[in-house]
């Protein structure tokens, strides 16, 4: 079922409430992932890390893929490069670390079976249940640098964005990590 849709046309889907596609779309570009993943090492952050981030890159790219500009898997390869950097930079680069109280690896992503009308129904239902929770528990300015950060800005390139210097942004990120946890 894989080969038989293109990047595009499974996007398409995937935008459409269709989230059965996401997992096909993974699943494609997961060997990238692993080899993008492999060549980055820092301490706190292990490969497994590095691939959550990639897969977070795909769904982030699926969101804001824009057609005219490249193609998905032009797009998404720069996306999940980003990611894996940033997430890099977080991690070694930066004078401060996170503390590891606040980090929160994901053991495993697991997608729900969408062969149902219901079944989709209901994941749909979830998502936009949990997009509600999340702008209610976040302040505008807080949600304005979560949606940029998870377009797979760096730091500095969402306080350019938002015009607020990368202090802003981080100190932003620390309180959303913060109130997602609860």
């Amino acid at each position: 079922m894989q080969e038989k849709f293109s990047d595009n046309q499974l996007v398409e889907f995937i935008n459409r409430g269709e989230y059965k596609y996401l997992q096909l779309l993974i699943n494609r570009y997961m060997p990238y992932i692993i080899g993008v993943a492999s060549r980055y090492n820092a301490g706190g952050y292990d490969t497994e890390d590095f691939i959550q981030e990639g897969i977070l890159a795909i769904f982030s790219a699926v969101k804001s893929y824009a057609p005219e500009k490249a193609s998905f898997k032009t797009f998404v390869c720069l996306c999940i490069n980003r990611a894996m950097s940033s997430a890099l930079s977080r991690v070694s680069g930066a004078a401060k670390h996170i503390p590891e109280g606040l980090i929160s690896p994901i053991d495993e992503i697991e997608l729900t079976d969408m062969s149902s009308p219901e079944s989709i129904f209901i994941a749909k239902e979830s998502y936009d249940d949990l997009e509600l929770t999340i702008k209610q528990e976040l302040s505008e300015f807080e949600y304005q640098v979560l949606c940029e950060f998870l377009s797979g800005k760096s730091y500095a390139e969402i306080a350019d964005s938002l015009n607020v210097t990368a202090k802003s942004v981080d100190n932003a990120l620390r309180r959303i990590r913060s109130k997602i946890k609860k």
